[in-house]
Parts: C-alpha cells; sequence; structure tokens
C-alpha cells in the first residue's frame, strides 16, 4: 500500500503451505510483488521450553551475518518457538545472498508489568539487533505510560525500539509512539483485518490522525468518554485542524468511570501529568461530564449554572472547564422554532439535559423533565426550575417539542430498545430533536417522520458545540462546512 513504510508478512497466517517444503516458494513469491521493504513474522503460539537454548540461538544467528544487510527483517520473539523463523531466515540468506534485518521481539497479552517490560528491554539491548519490538497489554490507561518510559530510554541509549500497548486501553500509544521516538507503528490494512487488538486502519492513521506530522510540539486534545468509538468528533476535529493549518490532533480515549480520576492526574493536568506530550483541551461526553467537575480547577459561570462540563482548556497550568453545549443545542432549533413559551418536553436528566435546560430557559420556553435517576432529576428540579418526573410518565407527553438528550438510538449503545420512548407518545408532539447523531436519522427521528413531524438532527448540535470547542482552544474561527462534511462523509 501506499500509505506504509514497511509490509509485515504474517507467514503463521498461511494455512496452505508448508513452510518447511513451500519456504523458497513463498518468498521468492512475496519479493516479486514487493513495493516496500518486508518484516517476514511468523508467531508460532507456542513458548519455548528452553529459553536459554532460543536466546543463545539468536545470539548465534545475529553475530553470524553477513555484513552486508537486506531491506527486509525477519522478526524473531524471544520467548517463543523460533524453529520455524529460524528455518525461513536461512532460506532467505540462501536465496538472496543477503542477511535480512532481525527484529527481536516480546509480547505480554496479560498485562504491562513496569519492572517485567524493562528487564526485556535490557536483555534484548545486550544482544544488539537492529530493531527491539516490545508489545504488551494495557489492562488501564495508564499502563501507557510505561510504553513512553521504555522508549524515552531508547532514545537516549541510541537503540531503535517499536514499543506499543495493546488492547483499547493503549490505543493512544499506536498513534503517538513514533512522536515519542519508537521506530514504527503496526495498523491493519482494513476494518476486520486487525493482527492485535486496539490496532486502526492504515488509512485511519495517515488521513484521520496523520502520524507522521504528529511531534513531541504537536498540540493534543482528546475526547473523553466511554464508549468513544461511534464518535465523529475526531474525523470532524481533526479536518478543522488541519483546514486551520494547526500542528494539532484530536484523539478518543476510552475512559472507564473508575479511571477518570487517575487519568486526569496523570496525563491532564500540568502540574502532576506523567506523559510528555503538548495536552491543550479536551471535549467531554458520556458519561463524564458531570465527575469531571471534581477534577478541575475552575468552572466557567455557565458550566458552573448548568452543572456539567463538556470542554476542558489548559490555561496557565490549570484545567478550566467550560460547556458549549448550550450554544450549540439552542443555536440551531431557533432556525426552527420560537421557544418563548413553548412546551417542551426533556428526556433524560444527565449533562446534556441540563444544558439544554439552561438554553431553554433562556429562551423562555416552560419544560418538563423525564428522567430516571432521582439524584439527577431533582438536581434539575431545584437548582434549574423545571418540571421533573419519572421516565415511565413519558408516555403521556403533550408538547411543542420533545428532545432526546439519552443515548438510546446511538450506534454502539447497548439498550433494550432504540427507541427512548413508546412511538404513540409522538401523537401529542409537535416537533421531535434528537442529539444523537449516529446514526444521523435515529430510530426516534424515522418514527417522528413516519408522523409527519418536523425533526431536528443532533448533527447540528454536535458541530455548533464543536466550532465553540475550537474556538477556545485555538482562538481560530473554524470552518463549520469543513466540520460538518467531514462527518457526512464517514456516516455514508
Amino acid at each position: 500500500n501506499e500509505l506504509a513504510d514497511l509490509i509485515e508478512i504474517r507467514l503463521d497466517y498461511l494455512q496452505d503451505k508448508n513452510l518447511y517444503q513451500d519456504s523458497e516458494e513463498i518468498l521468492k513469491a512475496t519479493i516479486e510483488v514487493r513495493q516496500k521493504p518486508l518484516i517476514f513474522t511468523y508467531r508460532s503460539g507456542k513458548k519455548e521450553s528452553v529459553p536459554n537454548r532460543n536466546i543463545q540461538s539468536i545470539n548465534r544467528l545475529l553475530s553470524n551475518r553477513t555484513r552486508d544487510l537486506a531491506i527486509d527483517y525477519f522478526d524473531f520473539d524471544l520467548s517463543a518457538n523460533n524453529t520455524i523463523a529460524f528455518h525461513l531466515y536461512s532460506t532467505y540468506q540462501h536465496l538472496f545472498g543477503q542477511s535480512a534485518k532481525i527484529i527481536l521481539s516480546h509480547h505480554n497479552f496479560e498485562n504491562c508489568d513496569s519492572e517485567e517490560l524493562f528487564s526485556v528491554y535490557n536483555r534484548l539491548a545486550t544482544l544488539t539487533p537492529e530493531v527491539i519490538k516490545i508489545a504488551s497489554k494495557a489492562s488501564r490507561l495508564t499502563d501507557q505510560l510505561i510504553i513512553f518510559s521504555l522508549l524515552e530510554t531508547a532514545q537516549k541509549e541510541n537503540l531503535n525500539l517499536i514499543a506499543l500497548a495493546m488492547g483499547e486501553a493503549g490505543q493512544m500509544s499506536r498513534i503517538l509512539a513514533p512522536s515519542h521516538g519508537s521506530f514504527l507503528t503496526f495498523t491493519a490494512l482494513e476494518k476486520g483485518l486487525e493482527a492485535a487488538p486496539g490496532q486502526f486502519t492504515l488509512e485511519e492513521m495517515h488521513l484521520l490522525y496523520r502520524v507522521k506530522t504528529i511531534s513531541q510540539e504537536t498540540k493534543v486534545y482528546c475526547l473523553l468518554g466511554c464508549p468513544v468509538g461511534h464518535s465523529m468528533s475526531p474525523h470532524m476535529h481533526n479536518a478543522a485542524l488541519s483546514a486551520l493549518g494547526e500542528n494539532g490532533v484530536y484523539l478518543p480515549v476510552s475512559i472507564p468511570s473508575n479511571e477518570l480520576k487517575e487519568f486526569v492526574e496523570k496525563f491532564l493536568h500540568p502540574k502532576t501529568r506523567q506523559m510528555k506530550w503538548s495536552f491543550n483541551g479536551a471535549s467531554v461526553t458520556v458519561p463524564h461530564k458531570i465527575a469531571i467537575q471534581g477534577l478541575l480547577d475552575e468552572i466557567d459561570p455557565i458550566a458552573k449554572e448548568i452543572g456539567a462540563v463538556n470542554t476542558i482548556l489548559v490555561k496557565d497550568k490549570r484545567l478550566i472547564g467550560y460547556n458549549t453545549d448550550v450554544v450549540g443545542a439552542i443555536a440551531p432549533l431557533k432556525t426552527m422554532l420560537n421557544l418563548t413559551n413553548a412546551k417542551v418536553s426533556v428526556l433524560g436528566a444527565g449533562g446534556a439535559a441540563r444544558a439544554v435546560v439552561v438554553g431553554l430557559k433562556r429562551e423562555g420556553a416552560g419544560i418538563t423533565v423525564y428522567g430516571r435517576d432521582e439524584k439527577k432529576l431533582s438536581y434539575l428540579m431545584k437548582n434549574l426550575g423545571v418540571i421533573g418526573k419519572h421516565f415511565n410518565e413519558s408516555d403521556k407527553l403533550n408538547c411543542d417539542l420533545l428532545i432526546n438528550t439519552t443515548p438510546i438510538g446511538m450506534q454502539g449503545w447497548q439498550s433494550e430498545s432504540q427507541m427512548p420512548i413508546n412511538p404513540e407518545a409522538l401523537k401529542n408532539c409537535g416537533m421531535v430533536y434528537d442529539l444523537v447523531y449516529n446514526p444521523l436519522v435515529t430510530p426516534l427521528l424515522q418514527e417522528a417522520q413516519k408522523q409527519g413531524l418536523p425533526i431536528l438532527s443532533g448533527l447540528e448540535m454536535l458541530i455548533a458545540q464543536a466550532v465553540e470547542q475550537l474556538k477556545l482552544w485555538t482562538g481560530l474561527e473554524p470552518s463549520s462546512e469543513i466540520m460538518r462534511n467531514a462527518v457526512l462523509k464517514k456516516l455514508s
């Protein structure tokens, strides 16, 4: 592929070939169609029964190579049975009269243990291969700090190291590792062809995250939520940052609620962060908009009134919380409906609902909120003066406008039904607004259309609030059209 610098050939995926008998045929075939340098990898899946003998064999291999090295690489796993890999390597030498370069690798699919990984790194470094590779499963987001620490050590020692954390909790390391000195990072050719958990596609890495343009000076922005895989925000923000000519990248970070505090302390806060990067701001989404407040140094008055934060700005070594959802939610709505004295029913009582309610109140609307969480509902009733009812009562709607602020109907969201309410309840509604934007027309909006009601998609709110976020972060005016086109392209 044009976008790749090297191509890994996973020889263990060849089911219909005998790697002993057909080794010459396989190697000749791969070299003949070569577009880039190749990495030949054979993962036996078997642990080496006599580890020291394996290390001795690798050491012998490294010391007996020709001086004129080929452009290709062979990957030998330190702790695996490398019998077939050794055979293929010697076949390569015999066929092409050159020794391939060597990657010595270590994989831990269970956890990231700092002591173990540094011990392995030191052992591999003494064998002096061309490249060392360490890949370890991240159980928590902070496990990635070990990976960046290894890369820092390798840079000081002038060694070629590939280091990354596997799994969803390690995805950030796959994008940022090259800018921290990793010799390379691995991608999948396309969705469904991932060779390891957490891989992005080649297209995502190059066109969405622009990995080759990221340096340690690149300003990093994040989306903090759980889940975040469905989000269009990376497509929208990265397109806008690129169009603005900003040296910035926007990354999705899936954070379980029990890791939020630790992530803020070790990755985000300028005074306590252990990650060496130019973090400049974040978007905050479900389920962290309310909880994040207690981890910030300052909260803007509008966000304080709402009691929810959807944007973080780093300023003067402080984390400041804002809420751009008010502008985002109300601006597109005002172009379709006069909200003064309008009867509005709001589904959900979370962070998004709070922003919507504050915006509606400013426009003079009468508001009833339907929620399941009594604590959240009572907050809205007490602090924002709305009528609060249990979600079960939403079957008896009678309103000019219905707004869904729950994630029900969102792609990737698990719920019993994709409809937040009974379709019959729409009969007494004048208009339906769904803050969910993926899919563009949700099951709720489809049903509203069937009943002849005007609808508004959450896409317009998404763009409006994101424009405000980028203004806060960069001081520049982004193109809403570029952002809209990026989302529509991805959704189509």
